[in-house]
């Protein structure tokens, strides 16, 4: 069993009760261990960032290892912050979302302005927060006639909002809007069939593709997608592996990109609940990525580098149409790297990845 002592932080004894798990599965003295470390964690959880992550990864293995882990009371606490405040502070205020958002509504916003009628199909639009943005912005391009927006999205109750959302700003509009509804995953979808070709086509899929669960599929749908020969496609996408199958690997991953989270969050101007509350936002996915089995996980994030690897190999280019800020919002910087992306970047960790290709 692990001591705590002066010399074994929680960093080390979630080091070791993760090689433990990687490497034999349970036994009673793993259980024990894993006890010890959340015991340990909660009583600084509150205070330290690095308590909290060692907290839920740790509840997330022990709910991995059937030991009925309950996160609810972890999720349900005292901080009581409403889910459209954190919403509001992940658009205003968190850079990773604030900034991805405008970089690639101003890039989307440009193709437009080249064209009199386009189609924008947006995998993933979820409640439609970032179309309708871009649909704002559109009221001052003179030269539009006719958007028309294809929203992919597989909750049928998200899709039904955006579509309300969507066709709600209609007549405050100087052109014609469309809406077209497709309750499905992108992975499922014949692309060719969707009959969007009269118009040249923008492809937008925001913290999306990672949710298709194989290589193979994944490859197939970008190579799908290439059939409506768009003049753009655009993703966002976590830059970590956390599609590697290896526990302890993953784990290492996990830990380095939630723990550089966790520390730009420290450095937001919100309250102590509010920061709290975020961080318990992305302890969900944390859950995702230790709590499950593989065939299980739907938080399949992967590098940029891979990304691009995969749209090469569905005949896409990738291009440089992508305009980094001047800003370092809260030390994060954010640059174009060599391999073709625009990451984010806090200290030795990108965490973010932007694409452009056509």
């Amino acid at each position: 069993m692990i001591q705590s002592t002066p010399h074994t932080g929680l960093n080390y004894m979630l080091h070791q009760v993760m090689l433990q798990t990687s490497n034999g599965g349970y036994s009673k003295n793993l259980e024990q261990d894993i006890d010890t470390m959340l015991s340990l964690s909660s009583l600084r959880a509150e205070h330290e960032s690095e308590a909290l992550l060692t907290l839920l990864i740790g509840k997330a293995l022990k709910k991995r290892l059937l030991l009925e882990e309950d996160f609810s009371n972890l999720y349900t606490s005292k901080l009581e912050i409403p889910q459209i405040q954190l919403f509001n502070i992940l658009i205003e205020k968190f850079p990773f979302v604030k900034y991805s958002q405008e970089i690639i509504n101003q890039a989307i916003l440009q193709k437009i302005s080249q064209h009199s009628e386009i189609t924008i199909v947006d995998i993933g639009i979820g409640q439609g927060t970032q179309i309708l943005n871009i649909i704002e912005h559109c009221k001052e391009l003179t030269t539009l006639n006719k958007l028309t927006i294809v929203g992919i999205e597989p909750f049928a109750d998200a899709l039904t909002i955006a579509q309300q959302r969507v066709l709600a700003t209609q007549s405050a509009l100087p052109f014609q809007l469309e809406f077209i509804p497709v309750n499905d995953f992108a992975e499922n979808l014949d692309f060719s069939a969707l009959n969007v070709n009269a118009s040249p086509v923008i492809v937008n899929a925001s913290l999306a593709l990672h949710h298709i669960q194989s290589n193979e599929k994944r490859t197939q749908t970008l190579a799908n997608i290439k059939t409506l020969k768009p003049v753009a496609i655009f993703l966002t996408e976590p830059n970590v592996d956390h599609f590697e199958e290896n526990l302890y690997k993953r784990f290492v991953n996990c830990f380095n990109h939630y723990g550089s989270l966790f520390q730009v969050i420290d450095l937001l101007d919100i309250t102590t609940n509010e920061k709290q509350a975020l961080k318990l936002f992305f302890g969900r996915e944390i859950e995702d990525v230790i709590g499950k089995e593989n065939n299980a996980r739907f938080e399949k994030h992967e590098l940029a580098t891979t990304w691009l690897a995969r749209l090469r190999t569905s005949n896409f280019t990738v291009t440089d149409s992508l305009v980094a800020p001047s800003v370092s919002p809260y030390g994060v910087q954010i640059k174009k790297y060599d391999e073709g992306f625009l990451g984010f970047t806090y200290k030795n960790e990108t965490i973010l990845s932007l694409i452009c290709a056509q």
